[in-house]
């Protein structure tokens, strides 16, 4: 029977987050916004993409799952090269001219089968197409204009506008190599539009049809990203941190028992050999 696991979290930003787009003002750089109905009014709001999280999701499970197993990608090949950027990007479909486009179902009920972050993420390898389970949606800003997208339990009391502020930095352009000896560098300063350390964020990240082993496994998943909860750019220079707290939902206490990761490290150790066969063949 199909099942839906959702967690539900309110994320708090602890030090300052920049989630950019494209877009500029002068020499701002301005965070990444998505035009809400607010009154039956189009706004512009600053938020933080499901995409970006499911990014350093998948980076800190794929890293993860290859230090338990302790196997090391060879990139120097080309086989290698296309296996690390399917577990770590997703990868992308390709046309397999010697089998004719054909599906190795067999191929891919041993990935199913082995790999439970790809039945998490899921990933495209030669013309093999494995859809993620797992479904995250944005981290939105907990604000007045949003109200209408928030939980009935959730009563905001402050516009985004009061969310936002601003953090500089200084650049030189040591690298220009027309400049004669007698110039200096010159220090450009960048000013980048960020959320405000205490900002509070609402999150959904739901499972579908869950099991046993994929609940242990977004268990060890939600552990990785607290113990490196970071989103965003700039960490290096300490931005981008959170403190991340998820609950289930209501309809998905049955869940519970299953939500530990041990399960999950059980089973990467209990199975290491033929996870790791399979990790050679796919990246012959």
């Amino acid at each position: 029977m199909f099942g839906l696991l959702r967690l539900q979290g309110c994320l708090k930003a602890k030090s300052p987050i920049h989630h950019g787009g494209n877009e500029k003002t002068g020499s701002v750089v301005l965070l990444n916004r998505l035009k809400f109905i607010v009154d039956g009014e189009p706004v512009d709001i600053p938020y933080i993409s499901g995409n970006a999280v499911r990014g350093v999701l998948r980076r800190y499970i794929m890293a993860d799952m290859l230090e338990q197993l302790d196997y090391e990608i060879d990139v120097s090949k080309k086989g290698g090269q296309k296996l690390y950027h399917a577990l770590f990007s997703g990868g992308i479909l390709e046309t397999v001219e010697e089998t004719q486009g054909a599906i190795d179902i067999e191929l891919k009920r041993k990935i199913l089968n082995l790999l439970p972050p790809i039945r998490l993420f899921g990933f495209s390898y030669g013309n093999q197409m494995v859809e993620g389970k797992l479904k995250i949606g944005h981290l939105l800003p907990i604000c007045t204009e949003l109200k209408d997208y928030l939980p009935d339990s959730i009563q905001p009391k402050n516009s985004f506008y009061d969310y936002i502020g601003h953090v500089f930095q200084t650049r030189k352009d040591e690298l220009r190599t027309e400049r004669t000896d007698e110039e200096q560098a010159v220090q450009m300063l960048i000013e980048y539009e960020v959320f405000v350390p205490g900002t509070m964020f609402w999150h959904e990240i739901k499972l579908e049809d869950p099991t046993p082993l994929d609940v242990a496994t977004l268990a060890r998943v939600i552990e990785l990203w607290n113990q490196k909860p970071f989103i965003g750019g700039k960490s290096a220079i300490g931005h981008g941190e959170l403190i991340i707290r998820y609950d289930f939902a209501p309809d998905s206490k049955q869940y519970e028992q299953w939500f530990n990761p041990k399960q999950y490290l059980e089973f990467l150790k209990e199975r290491r050999d033929e996870i790791c066969k399979l990790l050679d063949n796919l990246s012959r």
